[in-house]
C-alpha cells in the first residue's frame, strides 16, 4: 500500500456534509496520511478536504429544479472524472445526494476505483428499480438505519449497519433559557422553531408559507416567538429579503418575534416548544431533540406527480417512518398551506395530550437509531476497502 491514501469524496446537503466530514476525521485517526478531495461545503473543507466543487452549487431537488443546474452538474462531473484519472484514488465514498453521485459512482467504475456509499438514498421508499444501479456499481451499502440493511442483502448488495452518525454528535446543551436568551429571545415565551431545508430550491419553496402561516400563529397566540436556524449551504442573503419581504424579524411592525441563527438546528429544535421541519434529516433531529413536530414539504407539480407514482412508503418522513406510524403530522405539496399550517399548530398546542403521545413516541425513534460510533465503524469499514484493495493490486 502507498505511503499516501487518497480519497474522493462526494456529499451534497448540509447534512450530508456534517456526516462526510465526521467520517473524514475518523478515516483520519486510522489512516493518517490519508489525503481528500471532493465534494462538499464547508464542513469537508474544514476537514482539510480539497474541495474541487462546492456542494452548494449543485444541491437541487426536482425534475425541473435539476434540469436548471445541469451546465454545473456536467462542469462538475467533468472535474471529478479528470481527478479520478489523474490522482487515482484508492477508494470513493458518496454521501447519500443520488441524483449526482450514481454519475460518480459510474466514473469510479470506468476508472477502477471502489465506491463505498455512506447514508443510503431511499430507494426503500420510492424508485426502487435503482438497486440494479447499486449493484452494478457500489462495493460496499454502508448504511445508518437498521432496516437498510436487510433490504440491501435481500437484493444481493453488501451493506453493513453502523447505526446513525447524529447520536454521536449531540452536543451537551446549556438550558433551554439560557439558549433563548443568548438568541435575544424570551424564555417564558411559546417558541416555535422554523427548519424550511438547506437548499435555496427548498427554501424558496417552504419559508414564504412557513412566514405568512407564523403571521397567522402569531395573531392567535400573540406571544409566540420564532427561531429559524440556518444550514451552512443555506442562502442567508436570501433568507433574510424574504423575512424583510413578510414583515418579520427582530423590531419589525407586526412585532413578530423572530431570530435567524448560523447552524444550530439541534440547539434551536431542542429550545422550541415545537418545530415546523422540511422533510429530511431534521426530522430525525428533531426526534432526538424530542421535539414535538410538524412535517412539510412542497416540490413542483411535475415532480410530485411523478413521484407519487414511484413512493412505496406511507410516509415521507424519516422520523415517522423509524416510528411505524404517523407521529408527526405530515403537510405534503397542495396540503401544506399557510392556513393549514398554522391550523395543524393551533391544534396541536390546545391538546397537550397530542404533544404528550408525540414526546413519548419519540423514545421508540430515538432506540432505533444505535448507539454513538457510527463515523468510527464506518471508517473502518473504509480501511478495509482500501487495504483490500491495495492488496489485490499488489497481485496483479
Amino acid at each position: 500500500m502507498s505511503t499516501v491514501t487518497k480519497i474522493l469524496i462526494v456529499a451534497g446537503e448540509a447534512s450530508g456534509d456534517q456526516h462526510a466530514a465526521r467520517l473524514v476525521a475518523a478515516i483520519k485517526e486510522e489512516l493518517p496520511r490519508a489525503e481528500f478531495l471532493g465534494v462538499g461545503g464547508e464542513a469537508l473543507a474544514a476537514q482539510g478536504v480539497r474541495i474541487l466543487w462546492p456542494a452548494s452549487e449543485l444541491a437541487v431537488v426536482g425534475l425541473l429544479e435539476v434540469a436548471g443546474r445541469l451546465p454545473a452538474v456536467f462542469r462538475a462531473l467533468k472535474d471529478i472524472g479528470r481527478a479520478l484519472k489523474q490522482e487515482r484514488p484508492q477508494l470513493v465514498i458518496l454521501v447519500d445526494f443520488p441524483d449526482f453521485n450514481f454519475w460518480v459512482a459510474r466514473l469510479a467504475k470506468y476508472w477502477r476505483a471502489p465506491v463505498m456509499y455512506y447514508v443510503s438514498p431511499q430507494v426503500w421508499a420510492w424508485r426502487t428499480y435503482r438497486v440494479r444501479t447499486i449493484a452494478r456499481l457500489v462495493d460496499r451499502m454502508v448504511v445508518i438505519f437498521p432496516f437498510e440493511a436487510e433490504f440491501y442483502r435481500q437484493r444481493g448488495v453488501p451493506a453493513e449497519y453502523v447505526g446513525h452518525p447524529l447520536v454521536e454528535t449531540l452536543p451537551p446543551l446549556p438550558p433551554r433559557a439560557a439558549l433563548l436568551q443568548a438568541w435575544g429571545l424570551d424564555p417564558r415565551r411559546f417558541t416555535i422553531a422554523l427548519l424550511p431545508g438547506s437548499r435555496a430550491s427548498e427554501i424558496e419553496r417552504h419559508l414564504p408559507a412557513m412566514l405568512e402561516a407564523a403571521m397567522l400563529i402569531k395573531g392567535a397566540i400573540p406571544e409566540t416567538q420564532f427561531v429559524l436556524p440556518l444550514a451552512s449551504t443555506a442562502p442567508r442573503e436570501m433568507v433574510e429579503e424574504m423575512v424583510e419581504k413578510f414583515g418579520v424579524g427582530e423590531g419589525a411592525s407586526p412585532g413578530l418575534s423572530l431570530k435567524i441563527i448560523d447552524g444550530q438546528s439541534y440547539a434551536a429544535l431542542s429550545a422550541a416548544h415545537l418545530a415546523v421541519v422540511a422533510s429530511g434529516t431534521a426530522t430525525v433531529e428533531a426526534a432526538l431533540a424530542a421535539t414535538p413536530t410538524i412535517i412539510i414539504y412542497r416540490l413542483s407539480p411535475v415532480t410530485f406527480a411523478v413521484g407519487r407514482l414511484l413512493v412505496q412508503v406511507e410516509h415521507v418522513g424519516m422520523a415517522n417512518l423509524l416510528a411505524g406510524e404517523r407521529l408527526f403530522p405530515e403537510l405534503l405539496q397542495h396540503l401544506f398551506t399557510p392556513e393549514s399550517l398554522a391550523r395543524e399548530v393551533l391544534s396541536l398546542v390546545r391538546a397537550p395530550e397530542r404533544l404528550e403521545a408525540m414526546r413519548l413516541g419519540l423514545a421508540r425513534i430515538v432506540n432505533r437509531l444505535g448507539g454513538p460510533g457510527a463515523s468510527r465503524r464506518a471508517a473502518m469499514i473504509a480501511k478495509e476497502i482500501i487495504t483490500g484493495s491495495s492488496m489485490a493490486i499488489g497481485k496483479n
